[in-house]
């Protein structure tokens, strides 16, 4: 960490994330860095909307679905998109 105080942990794992996190490094996972592609406009948030849709069946990332869910309507919420 101290070697780079900038480095980004990233996992899908709560347990790695945590851990990664009690020794001070900043954790994140997938849906994350798919949010985040947002803010820093690398994805407009219609493409980011169709990349949480592909989650279930196109990739091996487990998410309940209703956190999928709720994670695509905060997005259409923020951005006014229906």
């Amino acid at each position: 960490m101290q070697a780079n105080p900038d480095a980004i942990f990233l996992t899908d794992d709560a347990a790695a994330r945590l851990a990664g996190e009690e020794l001070g490094y900043k954790a994140h996972g997938t849906i994350g860095i798919i949010l985040r592609a947002i803010r820093k406009n690398m994805r407009t948030p219609k493409e980011v909307l169709e990349l949480l849709h592909k989650i279930p069946k196109g990739t091996t990332l487990f998410l309940r679905p209703a956190l999928l869910e709720e994670i695509i309507q905060k997005v259409k919420k923020e951005y006014s998109i229906k």
